[in-house]
């Protein structure tokens, strides 16, 4: 059996892993576009922010490749995948046959179409070479503004504050984190973070970017502007479909899939921040690397089936403990129950008497035990004995 698999990252990984616990003597080949081996793109953030060096960021390094018998050929993007002829095309003009693939090409940052979002001072972080283009743009430099509220946003202009920036985040939601927290949790996260010198522009849509000499300004929908040396886009991602698309394998946001992570095409599986699974395309690293465990082990003649994932973020400020996770929507037979110590929130999120919900703010020591029981569904008792 012959396997092709297109990535490198968690979802790559994890279908490399689940192959080779089947089949050990299948031959597997990785194709990448970045030059490196599978790293922590999660940790990324604690290297922009100078506390990590790059060479702690390599999880699997060669041996792991060579113990497990996997040709890896870094920096070798795909042009085209021929599902008739179950064939790949690499851009440098080369070729290759395949028996199963698992398509695990990833995402990449989203940048809205404003103005100005291709000049010299505006940059997306994705990647260690992201953050590398970054801190060289950025030395010498004080002001930086990152566009997006999210965990990404925060976490990057949290990273630049211990740098020694000046960094202002925009927000185009009323808060902070808006798919994660509401507005309670939300304000006393503004107030932590405006303690750690980040000031904050909510309600504010960006229209575009204007760059004078060594200087820019970020233009708001309201007329408004504020002075920026570096701006940071932080608006999301896009999975990256257009090798999937482009050989007629069913997209909408993300390549479809099914229980089983196959595509459209039999024998051609997605995994990871390109697929979409029951309309979602989660974004999370656990829910790349748990996608990759189910495609990788289907591919190699498994019947495993995907049950979807847990939905979960915590944020990676120093000084600060916050975990969302689940839904944080109050609404018809959905209640909250609130605990509030000095410096530290809790709240949870109960339907039916079930768990399906929860922020903690300040201290989330209760985070796992809490996550086991939201994914049981058991019903629990009094709320107030989750939070002692």
């Amino acid at each position: 059996m012959k396997y092709i698999i297109i990535g490198n990252g968690a979802a790559g990984m994890g279908a490399v892993e689940a192959i080779r616990a089947r089949d050990t003597e299948g031959e597997v080949t990785i194709y990448t576009d970045e030059n490196r081996f599978h790293y922590s793109r999660p940790r990324i953030i604690e290297y922009l922010g100078g506390g990590l060096e790059v060479s702690k960021l390599t999880i699997r390094g060669e041996d792991f490749y060579t113990k497990l018998n996997i040709k890896l050929l870094r920096g070798t993007p795909i042009e085209t995948i021929d599902p008739v002829g179950r064939g790949i095309v690499l851009r440098d003009g080369g070729h290759d046959q395949f028996d199963r693939l698992i398509i695990a090409t990833g995402a990449s940052a989203f940048l809205p179409p404003v103005e100005g979002i291709d000049l010299g001072c505006v940059f997306s972080l994705r990647t260690i070479d992201d953050a590398d283009k970054i801190l060289g743009y950025g030395a010498g430099k004080g002001r930086v503004v990152v566009i997006g509220g999210g965990l990404l946003g925060l976490e990057t202009a949290a990273s630049l504050v211990k740098r020694g920036r000046k960094a202002r985040v925009v927000e185009v939601f009323d808060r902070l984190l808006p798919r994660q927290l509401d507005i309670d949790a939300a304000t006393m996260l503004q107030s932590s973070l405006e303690a750690m010198g980040m000031t904050f522009h909510l309600g504010k849509r960006t229209t575009g970017i204007r760059e004078d000499g060594n200087s820019a300004e970020v233009l708001f929908e309201d007329g408004s502007s504020i002075p920026a040396d570096l701006v940071v886009f932080s608006a999301g991602i896009k999975s990256n479909l257009s090798v999937a698309r482009d050989a007629g394998i069913a997209c909408e946001r993300g390549i479809l899939v099914d229980e089983r992570m196959e595509t459209s095409v039999p024998g051609i599986f997605a995994a990871g921040d390109v697929a979409q699974f029951r309309g979602i395309v989660y974004g999370l690293w656990l829910a790349s690397r748990e996608q990759g465990l189910v495609a990788g082990a289907n591919a190699a003649g498994g019947d495993v089936l995907y049950p979807g994932s847990q939905i979960s973020a915590r944020l990676k400020v120093s000084g600060i403990e916050l975990v969302s996770m689940g839904s944080i929507e109050v609404g018809e037979a959905v209640t909250a129950f609130t605990r509030r110590d000095e410096g530290s929130f809790k709240r949870l999120f109960l339907k039916d008497g079930r768990l399906v919900g929860a922020i903690l703010i300040g201290d989330a020591s209760a985070f796992q035990p809490l996550q086991r029981l939201m994914k049981s569904g058991d019903p629990i008792g009094d709320p107030a004995s989750l939070l002692t």
